[in-house]
């Protein structure tokens, strides 16, 4: 199954180890589930992973969390956006991660913020569920 994870998703991975999230990447990284990424996505997955809140709600070092997302970018399949649908959603990062969806031909989009993109997702076939949602409809 082809995925893209939103970063809302990853901080949600960071925060708590035993969480959905967190299952959703350890699938990632044992190759169960094929993430789609692109260099701006994984740019944004540094820029709010690295932030000092984050950092100190998931107790993970910055070295940490690279660790983690430079595991998530080696086994991901890069993603190159050829065409942007723009606007799709109120955010225009909202826009980045439908954009590596559609492009890469995602069949799900897992995030926490079910609401941003839900009506566009709709659109182009494309699964929008919670990470609890996601697994239980697909790793019972």
């Amino acid at each position: 199954m082809r995925i893209v994870l939103d970063t809302s998703a990853l901080i949600s991975a960071l925060r708590s180890s035993s969480g959905a999230s967190a299952e959703i990447v350890r699938l990632i990284l044992g190759g169960k589930l094929e993430l789609l990424l692109d260099f701006k996505l994984v740019c944004e997955y540094r820029d709010v992973a690295l932030r000092s809140e984050h950092l100190e709600a998931s107790q993970r070092s910055r070295d940490e969390v690279e660790a983690v997302i430079e595991a998530i970018e080696s086994v991901a399949t890069p993603v190159y956006v050829a065409v942007r649908h723009r606007p799709l959603s109120p955010d225009a990062d909202d826009d980045m991660v439908l954009d590596v969806a559609i492009n890469g031909r995602a069949d799900a989009i897992v995030t926490v913020n079910l609401r941003d993109f839900s009506k566009a997702a709709k659109i182009f076939g494309i699964a929008v569920l919670t990470p609890r949602m996601f697994l239980l409809e697909n790793h019972e």
